[in-house]
């Protein structure tokens, strides 16, 4: 759609076999189960998913939140414990948007062109006559990818302030899978009673 750019998520699998076979590749001991974990739930481990101006899917951030994961969210537990539709925990969170920052900046790096030249070419009204329609709407179209691509890195970067993970130190899950409330949030955190009964599949409410 011309309201959105798509960008693309993927897991590195990270396992000892890859990173004995590539120098500098750091082995992730979460790879294999987050591999295993998605073909359990029929997810690739590639995925495009629509950037608009000001927001992103929620399924982005639960494909990222898993891949974020790590032994000290975990401490033993497995991936399929966790509630990827909530916060796993601030480290966590931190990792996921900075994440979509850095596609946000690899997305830019694939054009050949800024934002600026595009918009000097369409100023040019003697030099932009003289391209053929589809070449003055693929001018369009792709400055018009910039602008909403720039407007998602500012809202990352102020929700990236705003929920306080701009910051060094930030909390691991430590095993918890009651999920985190961070500043600006709405709703409550988990708590245990309620997080055994969705485990269970009873309703959470029972009043």
């Amino acid at each position: 759609p011309y309201n959105s750019v798509d960008v693309t998520v993927s897991i590195a699998p990270r396992t000892a076999e890859v990173a004995a076979a590539n120098e500098g590749v750091e082995v992730d001991p979460l790879a294999q189960e987050k591999i295993d974990f998605l073909e359990s739930v029929g997810r690739d481990q590639t995925v495009d998913f629509p950037c608009y101006a000001d927001r992103y899917p929620v399924e982005m951030l639960e494909y990222l939140r898993l891949m974020m994961m790590t032994p000290e969210d975990t401490r033993g537990k497995p991936l399929s414990d966790f509630d990827y539709s909530r916060t796993i925990s601030p480290a966590n969170e931190a990792a996921v948007l900075q994440s979509v920052v850095e596609a946000v900046n690899y997305q830019f790096s694939l054009y050949p062109q800024s934002e600026e030249d595009d918009a000097n070419i369409i100023k040019d009204k003697a030099l932009f006559r003289l391209l053929s329609y589809n070449q003055r709407m693929a001018v369009r179209h792709r400055r018009n990818e910039k602008r909403l691509l720039k407007r998602t890195l500012v809202a990352l970067e102020k929700q990236i302030r705003n929920k306080g993970l701009d910051v060094d130190g930030l909390k691991r899950a430590e095993g918890s899978t009651l999920g985190d409330v961070l500043r600006g949030d709405a709703g409550k955190q988990k708590t245990a009673l309620e997080d055994r009964l969705e485990k269970m599949g009873l309703p959470v409410d029972i009043r």
